[in-house]
């Protein structure tokens, strides 16, 4: 089923009617995926919506995409294929979401805001599940900063010439802090 009106159909209604919603989407439209990535396309989302025994919305879906991501080590941007399949329950509110989760239900619990469809609720964790934990995957990339340090390059040398203090304080400034923000006082 393809919805006319984006959001003008029921989640309810959608699992009754064992619907399917394939949707393209924008990156426009997710905003948390946007503030990671440059640029997306081909982003699109597919999802059927049925229902469990209990009468719960259940939905079951896929995403895909390309994305380009900054990498932090060569400082470039890295075009990466994003894919997933999720299945889930559709629940209208935390406590209901809650008490499904104290019940022992082991599927994924997605909390929607409304009863109206809302795509990009539903798949924008998904998009997010799916970014890579490395984006660049070369590791002779040759944008890659250069890790050599002195003047030959020799890391050795330079490791052995400046030795580190035998213990360190991360936490040195802490109780300086504490009581400078709490007017003298330790707790």
């Amino acid at each position: 089923m393809r919805s006319p009106v984006p959001g003008s159909s029921t989640y309810r209604s959608l699992a009754q009617q064992q619907a399917e919603v394939d949707r393209a989407l924008d990156l426009e439209l997710l905003p948390r995926l946007k503030a990671l990535c440059e640029s997306a396309t081909g982003l699109a989302a597919r999802v059927q919506f049925d229902q469990d025994d209990q009468g719960r919305v259940r939905c079951r879906g896929t995403t895909s995409g390309n994305v380009s991501l900054s990498c932090h080590r060569c400082d470039d941007f890295v075009v990466r294929q994003l894919a997933s399949k999720f299945t889930a329950l559709v629940a209208f509110d935390e406590k209901q979401a809650q008490s499904w989760q104290d019940q022992g239900v082991a599927a994924e619990v997605i909390v929607v805001r409304g009863p109206k469809l809302d795509i990009t609720e539903l798949v924008e964790d998904e998009f997010l599940l799916a970014l890579p934990a490395r984006v660049c995957l070369d590791d002779e990339c040759r944008n890659m900063p250069a890790m050599a340090y002195g003047d030959d390059g020799s890391v050795e040398e330079t490791a052995a010439a400046d030795p580190e203090p035998e213990g360190r304080f991360p936490f040195a400034g802490l109780r300086q802090a504490m009581e400078e923000n709490d007017g003298g006082k330790p707790q």
